[in-house]
């Protein structure tokens, strides 16, 4: 059984925000927020299908180890059974990196999740969304601040949107592979 977590803040307003690319990403795979059902113990919406648990947790970004730590300490979940999707501002647009083992990197989600389990080995999609240079079509990490903060809670341009839903079939590839091979082979395959 896998757990796979999609970040990002609860309150409707911030639907299809960069920083919520994550759990809408989640939602989308599990196919729609209408089959997501409130666990209380967990703080978290959940849906089931077959051998994974989505979660998207109803706590805002930098909490979002609350959620991961009931399953770790009422459900005896280990750190290799999660995989935690979130935005990542060093990657452009609609790229994904699959990872495990590694730094929070400045995501505060991330970093409360480490936290939480007590461990960094869990796998991670990371999906990119950083802007993209128009000169070298590298991608360019906002300033830290007001600057970064308007760019993570902004909206996808349609063309960056559209990039995102060609993502979703790639991170259901993603995870399949985690669960039946192992996150190595998915790095492997798919960064």
């Amino acid at each position: 059984m896998h757990y796979v977590v999609g970040l990002g803040n609860p309150e409707t307003k911030y639907d299809g925000t960069r920083h919520n690319v994550g759990r809408d990403v989640v939602f989308a795979l599990a196919g729609g927020r209408d089959g997501f059902n409130k666990h209380q113990y967990a703080n978290a919406l959940t849906a089931h299908g077959g051998d994974i648990e989505w979660v998207a947790p109803e706590t805002y970004m930098n909490k979002s180890g609350e959620t991961v730590r009931f399953y770790k300490d009422k459900q005896g979940v280990s750190p290799e059974q999660f995989i935690v999707v979130y935005d990542d501002v060093d990657l452009p647009v609609g790229e994904v990196k699959v990872s495990v083992g590694k730094g929070a990197g400045g995501h505060n989600g991330v970093a409360d999740i480490i936290n939480a389990l007590g461990s960094k080995d869990f796998p991670r999609i990371r999906i990119g969304i950083a802007p993209v240079s128009f000169w070298t079509g590298k991608a360019r990490r906002p300033e830290g601040g007001a600057p970064m903060t308007r760019h993570v809670l902004g909206m996808f341009s349609g063309k960056e949107q559209k990039k995102i839903n060609e993502i979703e079939s790639r991170v259901c590839n993603i995870i399949h592979t985690i669960q039946t091979d192992g996150v190595q082979i998915a790095m492997n395959q798919f960064n």
